[in-house]
């Protein structure tokens, strides 16, 4: 890897610039008070190998914020350039965290979002988060739910009746909270959401003990607009609304490394608990709204269970479910818990496992999610109707990310095999393995710019080998694979991957041979440390990495035919 900072890099789109770098706390500490050393997790120092560290700060560029403090924030650890190391402190931290929890806070770094100023609501696009039949009465969690509440939205397009009282929760000018310290707000905020900056980019990402919201102007010169500071929690997932984005709203819902759940609206200042002293605590690892509704969302908890809550209930009762201490093996269970209390958290409850739920990403139709899970399996749930129909096995070890084509053909997943895989939805296959990155895959995302063929997906990738990589896939470029059809039957019949017997849901792990394998166009290294987080726009690509650096890279102006390779 190159010892000089990487200012660029070559796609066949054209050269990427990058416009603006800089350190998490760089960002929330523009407020004041600052985010200073005045807890016992500022002074857990860990590497990404586990052992203590002194990186040094990256010069700032592009975006202008105060001076940085001896800590660079990631999304679960704190890097400290002092010397000193409190290991008093240190043990003081870990012990108050659950052991099962305790390799999130080093493997789960910063994650950010990226999203672009709006005037007005958003309509809801057809085909998106719809659906052309009515509600099945009875059937799964659309028949239990959905029907008796309009949770989704409908063929006529109308956001979900639950938009006004969603928005209606406690506003928090000074907290008392045992569980959020202060809410800080810029008071440039109203000149940032109204008129004049219609065409800026926001950025939200989570720090230990933080959320910090910035907003960043068409020349990347940037401006930190809320802080949402915590006691003693640690963020480790968040997701935004698209559906009910507006001038004076933004709905965002946050995981916590203690299991908390919390909605907040930057906007407004207001913030609600959603499973308050509910006594079910494992992590949440990953968050997703579900396509179409203003108040439905899906968690993914450590301990394997998948929970739909709805952010206009005040009340978590914990099911039984939740509690069951039975090991779960097979690969195709899925265990839906009955006999819900209507007026409370969670609407919908599923156990997949015993192993972490990763990553989940919903279709583009909306009508499915694919769930990504430690144990190695990749579930494609029609949630609605509570079916598992697919599960796909890595080639080895449990996966870290995954995201589907924008026609919905395709669901893609990164894991610790240091494979991105690609199946067909339709053809319920794997349909080639991409091979170059050299460690665990930690994001991989479709650029929405797309690619001049349409038979083409062009999707980049960055992993803990600190690279990110260009891939284009299409089928007619795949290279046959090397093992003829009776050697993949003579594997098939001795498969490992279903561990209790024949299924029609767990489809067969394939040998390497008997699949194509894809390489990747370019492969460079943009960070000087492992890479987390990975979001775009059309006109810009953030990434992260693990020592809380945010990097901000501008797309090229124009497409170069010339140089597409």
């Amino acid at each position: 890897m190159s010892s000089l900072p990487c200012t660029h890099f070559d796609t066949p789109e054209g050269r990427w610039i990058l416009a603006s770098e800089f350190t998490t706390e760089d960002a929330a500490n523009q407020f004041m008070p600052h985010i200073g050393r005045d807890s016992a997790a500022d002074d857990l120092c860990l590497g990404a190998s586990g052992t203590e560290t002194q990186p040094t700060p990256p010069a700032t560029g592009g975006i202008k914020f105060s001076a940085a403090s001896s800590a660079m924030a990631s999304g679960g650890m704190m890097f400290d350039t002092s010397p000193q190391v409190s290991s008093r402190a240190t043990s003081a931290v870990t012990a108050s965290i659950p052991k099962s929890n305790l390799h999130m806070l080093a493997n789960r770094p910063t994650q950010v979002s990226i999203f672009r100023a709006i005037g007005a609501e958003p309509s809801v696009v057809e085909g998106e988060g719809t659906s052309n039949s009515s509600p099945v009465a009875g059937k799964g969690f659309r028949g239990r739910y959905l029907s008796k509440t309009g949770a989704l939205s409908g063929s006529s397009g109308a956001l979900p009746g639950l938009v006004g009282q969603a928005h209606s929760k406690g506003i928090v000018t000074k907290s008392t909270s045992a569980f959020v310290g202060r809410i800080v707000t810029n008071e440039n905020l109203a000149r940032w959401i109204v008129g004049d900056n219609q065409h800026s980019t926001y950025l939200l990402f989570n720090a230990p003990r933080c959320m910090t919201w910035i907003g960043l102007q068409p020349e990347c010169s940037g401006e930190a607009l809320a802080r949402f500071d915590l006691v003693s929690n640690t963020p480790l997932c968040h997701d935004i609304n698209g559906w009910t984005r507006a001038e004076n709203r933004l709905d965002l819902v946050m995981g916590f490394v203690h299991g908390n759940i919390v909605w907040y609206d930057p906007i407004s200042g207001k913030y609600a608990r959603l499973n308050k002293n509910s006594g079910y605590t494992p992590a949440i690892v990953c968050t997703r709204w579900i396509p179409g509704s203003a108040s439905l969302f899906m968690v993914g908890t450590a301990d394997g269970c998948v929970m739909i809550m709805d952010r206009g209930k005040d009340d978590f009762c914990v099911p039984p479910l939740a509690h069951s201490n039975r090991r779960v093996a097979a690969m195709d269970a899925f265990e839906v818990a009955a006999s819900l209390k209507p007026r409370c958290n969670p609407v919908a409850f599923w156990r997949l496992g015993n192993r972490p739920i990763t990553c989940m990403a919903f279709s583009p139709d909306g009508q499915r999610v694919a769930i990504g899970s430690e144990d190695g399996g990749l579930r494609i749930v029609d949630y609605l109707n509570e079916i598992l129909e697919d599960v796909y096995l890595s080639y080895f070890g449990g996966f870290t990310c995954c995201t589907w084509s924008d026609d919905g053909k395709y669901v893609v997943a990164g894991g610790k095999d240091d494979l991105i895989t690609i199946w067909s939805v339709y053809d319920q296959c794997v349909v080639a393995r991409c091979q170059g990155h050299e460690s665990w895959v930690r994001d991989v995302a479709f650029d929405p710019m797309g690619h001049e063929d349409e038979s083409t997906y062009r999707f980049m990738s960055v992993g803990d080998d600190a690279k990110l990589l260009v891939w284009d896939f299409s089928l007619a470029a795949l290279h046959r694979p090397r093992a003829h059809r009776a050697e993949v039957d003579s594997h098939l019949r001795g498969c490992p991957g279903v561990e209790d017997g024949p299924s029609d849901v767990v489809h067969p792990r394939l040998p390497g041979a008997a699949v194509a394998v894809l390489q990747p166009l370019m492969a460079v290294a943009i960070h000087d440390s492992a890479i987390c987080s990975m979001q775009f726009s059309q006109d810009l690509l953030v990434t992260a990495c693990r020592r809380g650096i945010i990097k901000v890279w501008k797309r090229p102006a124009t497409f170069d035919l010339s140089s597409y390779i």
